[in-house]
């Protein structure tokens, strides 16, 4: 099965499970020798057997023997339970390390998607999968490998014996497995997509409780918590009637399992106590056999369970690669080696169309050419395409045509980490990443002095209210920022653009969440760091718009003008329309 291959690192430790499992299978056989001894040849008439009265220098000493046949029930359990507590935890060890390694995978893979990929994915759902349905790796390995190979081996050894003592009550036995390879048949299949849609269910409570955290101001401020608790009580209700099918499925099979081994057992005891009246067989061989027999089904009722159980994982492996399989949305690999890139600053557009969704472009054609240097200032309705502009130059989406190039070099073909090295982004929406505020602040620049990360949030106008945090710099900070407004946020990830001085500076409304007094002071200090710098921002802030060298306005996914801002003042309605309503 492929989810195994999550466990190969552990070969070695895989192979000392399965040498002390054979050993506790060989113990267990051992298990009812003694009693069946002590009825036949202690309390009975039936002669000791020949090995053991060949073992012993004293055959006829009851007593001894007796002592010698109690001591050895003891050390033929104490040594079972001591191999099987062993050879158990090391498979949990090994399950639990399969386990982490299917978590990083998952997790390095949501790294390295497209952001494409997750316009048409719930955040609840991608956290089930991560957090959640990553557990059926380990039940398929403890389950689906470890009890199979455990239960087969017994039940296979166990026959060989049976077959030796009684082949006739061994052929009564072996007559339930069909019954139960048809009720694994027939409940398997429903037990498995039961599973599945009972999953899903759970993802959108996830995704629903999410969801209602995230927008907890907007639905208390328009009184919505009403509503969202009964569209909350809906999707449990899912959630219930979808697990109480896929559990009334696997009651039905259990207790089916239940009526063919009752059926079986019954059998065999009608059977074998008439071969006992017959004196076709002593009660110690009856003993050993009825011994065998609980012991013959219980591995194979383990086996039958791991029906149910693999059905019920195999639900929660397939919405995992469902996960690591979605390749269309991958960043492209590109051909060049890391580190082998320096921006100058030169970027270029070149006939590039893209769309978040098929047949609905958002950027057409789109032709425009950024010496090193230059600032640039993009306004337009919203929905224009500029946002857009930021995420393509730096590849968090992939073109549908054209290309965009850095200093004549298809961005494609410049290794990610280089070419993410090369540009400073300040997103529209703040975000800190658990930590301290210096940590946020050095994120482009690990190992930054203190000195550094301060002066950086002096130009972003942050080193005020940083200072009269409780712990300073050394504030914890994460989802949600705790504590700090937006503006706050936002100017801690401006300090961060301050300080990662990358030739390449993208800016998405940067003073959006600022105050009128921070607003213009931020406003010159990313004039100055722009100085020498190629700077992309979006805006419609006047004072930035009078100090680009050009202003681009999109409409529709397209350039409707370009020049310098006194230039696009008198060609571009828009752009014209938009000064005009800030004056007022």
């Amino acid at each position: 099965m492929r989810a195994l291959e999550f466990f190969r690192g552990d070969s070695g430790r895989l192979f000392v499970v399965f040498a002390l499992m054979v050993v506790g299978v060989g113990m267990v056989l051992l298990k009812p020798w003694p009693i069946a001894i002590v009825v036949d040849s202690l309390l009975g008439e039936e002669p000791l057997p020949v090995w053991l009265s060949n073992s012993i220098s004293a055959p006829n000493d009851r007593e001894f023997i007796l002592i010698l046949l109690v001591a050895l029930t003891f050390v033929i359990h104490f040594v079972i339970a001591i191999l099987t507590a062993t050879y158990n935890r090391m498979a949990i060890g090994i399950g639990l390390s399969g386990l982490q390694r299917v978590r990083c995978r998952v997790f390095d893979r949501l790294q390295s998607l497209s952001l494409r990929f997750y316009l048409g994915q719930q955040q609840g759902d991608l956290i089930q999968r991560a957090a959640w349905d990553t557990y059926a790796f380990q039940t398929v390995f403890q389950q689906g490998m470890i009890t199979l190979v455990n239960a087969s081996l017994t039940m296979l050894l166990m026959l060989a014996v049976m077959l030796s003592l009684n082949p006739t009550l061994t052929m009564v036995s072996l007559a339930t497995i069909p019954l139960l390879l048809f009720a694994i048949r027939v409940f398997g299949k429903q037990m498995s997509r039961r599973s599945a849609l009972a999953q899903e269910a759970d993802s959108k409570i996830a995704s629903a409780v999410q969801q209602n955290i995230s927008a907890v101001e907007v639905i208390r401020s328009y009184t919505r918590e009403k509503l969202e608790t009964d569209r909350f009580l809906a999707s449990t209700k899912e959630s219930r009637d979808q697990r109480c099918s896929q559990h009334s499925w696997e009651i039905g099979y259990l207790a089916s399992l239940g009526i063919i081994f009752g059926g079986g057992i019954a059998a065999i005891l009608w059977i074998g106590s008439r071969q006992v009246i017959a004196e076709a067989a002593t009660v110690g061989e009856l003993i050993i056999f009825l011994t065998y027999l609980t012991q013959f089904y219980e591995p194979l009722n383990q086996l039958s369970n791991v029906g149910s159980t693999i059905s019920t994982a195999t639900a929660g492996v397939n919405r995992v690669y469902g996960l690591l399989d979605s390749e269309r949305d991958a960043v492209p690999p590109a051909s060049a080696e890391p580190g082998s890139f320096a921006a100058k600053g030169a970027i270029e557009f070149e006939q590039l169309t893209f769309g978040y969704a098929s047949g609905k472009p958002v950027v057409q054609e789109l032709e425009l050419k950024i010496s090193p240097g230059e600032m640039i200032a993009v306004v337009g309705p919203s929905g224009a395409g500029k946002s857009t502009l930021l995420n393509l130059i730096i590849r968090f989406f992939e073109p549908e045509s054209g290309r965009v190039s850095l200093d004549g070099m298809a961005a494609s073909d410049i290794h990610l980490d280089d070419l993410r090295k090369q540009i400073a982004y300040v997103p529209q929406k703040p975000i800190l990443l658990p930590g301290t505020i210096a940590e946020n602040i050095a994120l482009g620049r690990p190992g930054a002095s203190h000195f550094d990360i301060e002066e950086a949030a002096r130009a972003a106008r942050a080193h005020e209210f940083i200072q009269n945090l409780p712990s300073g710099y050394n504030t914890p900070v994460g989802e949600g920022a705790h504590g700090l407004s937006v503006g706050e946020c936002q100017r801690i990830c401006l300090a961060r653009a301050f300080l990662k001085d990358a030739p390449i500076l993208l800016l998405d409304e940067p003073t959006s969440a600022l105050d009128a007094e921070n607003e213009s002071q931020v406003i010159e200090s990313l004039v100055v760091l722009s100085q020498g710098k190629t700077t992309l921002l979006v805006t419609h802030h006047p004072t930035f718009l009078s100090k680009v060298d050009r202003i681009i306005v999109m409409e529709r996914g397209k350039i409707s003008s370009d020049g310098t801002p006194q230039a696009v003042a008198i060609r571009s309605e828009f752009f014209g329309r938009m000064m005009n309503s800030q004056r007022a």
